[in-house]
């Protein structure tokens, strides 16, 4: 048994002209109108439960509508709750922030491009060594001001629905984990403003007040985060399919891969394909009505 879940983003409203037609094509026993984790979304989210058709022809005609109609959408099997899992686990750059943390440092000695681009390439999978990626835009970074630190988290902005994702988590007895290519400068702040239970980054190298432009420590890459949701599960007594990985781009694979329930936020098409959802338009909330009350 299968459910279609069917979504839009603020402040925009599903046609029910649309779910109509929709439902002829996937045949559900019933049609849910979802609440959100702020109340009443009026028809912005609905659950056709139980749908008749074979889920690998809803995937076939989907995209092409999702796209027509700027929705997510989700087939999510019957009955999944989110009190069933234990682990929540999010990339940061991109996925909890609206930013690439890396590319706003190099915006202060105008290196912003140069970084970007390889931070592009890196999320599209096309550097395939993700150290060797870091290491190159690092390099870039040396002889920045650690002040520089400081104003880019204060323009630091979450991801809209990443409060609401992360609260109505731990309310259903989940763990979360922030596990990021990125820094620790960064992910500790984000740690106690949040209430997180764990963190895997990587930490910068300052020296006189400047970073180095090299690391402390390993690199946390693919690998790391994929061994840093196993070690949160291996914590809390829980299995990886009791996980849920969230994440954009293709260093967040290896953790999606590990996990029970994997996310595409706004992803790169690699990781939108891989996933075993996908939110193109709606926040990270767009999360909760995946699961049963």
């Amino acid at each position: 048994m299968h459910h279609l879940v069917l979504q839009v983003a603020a402040p925009a409203t599903l046609n029910a002209d649309l779910v109509g037609r929709i439902a002829e094509h996937v045949q559900p026993r019933g049609l849910e109108k979802l609440p959100s984790a702020h109340g009443d979304w009026g028809l912005r989210a609905v659950r056709l439960r139980s749908i008749a058709v074979d889920p690998h022809v809803v995937r076939a005609l989907m995209p092409r509508v999702a796209l027509e109609h700027t929705l997510d959408w989700a087939i999510v099997p019957g009955s999944m709750r989110l009190a069933d899992f234990k682990l929540l686990a999010l990339d940061m750059d991109s996925t909890l922030v609206a930013m690439e943390t890396i590319d706003e440092l190099g915006a202060a000695d105008g290196k912003k491009a140069q970084i970007a681009e390889i931070t592009e390439a890196a999320m599209r999978g096309e550097i395939t060594d993700y150290a060797e990626s870091l290491r190159r835009r690092l390099a870039l970074l040396a002889g920045t001001p650690e002040s520089v630190l400081q104003s880019v988290y204060a323009r630091m902005r979450l991801n809209p629905g990443a409060e609401a994702l992360i609260d109505e988590a731990k309310r259903a007895g989940l763990k979360v984990l922030l596990a990021t290519g990125g820094f620790t400068w960064f992910t500790e702040r984000l740690k106690d403003r949040l209430g997180l239970d764990f963190v895997a980054a990587n930490t910068l190298e300052i020296l006189s007040g400047k970073l180095s432009g090299h690391l402390l420590g390993p690199v946390v890459d693919a690998q790391g985060k994929r061994r840093a949701l196993l070690d949160a599960c291996a914590s809390i007594g829980c299995l990886p399919t009791q996980a849920i990985a969230i994440g954009d781009g293709a260093n967040d694979l290896a953790m999606m891969n590990a996990a029970g329930l994997s996310v595409a936020y706004h992803a790169k098409p690699a990781v939108q394909d891989a996933a075993a959802v996908a939110l193109t338009y709606c926040g990270l909330d767009g999360v909760l009505p995946l699961f049963e009350a």
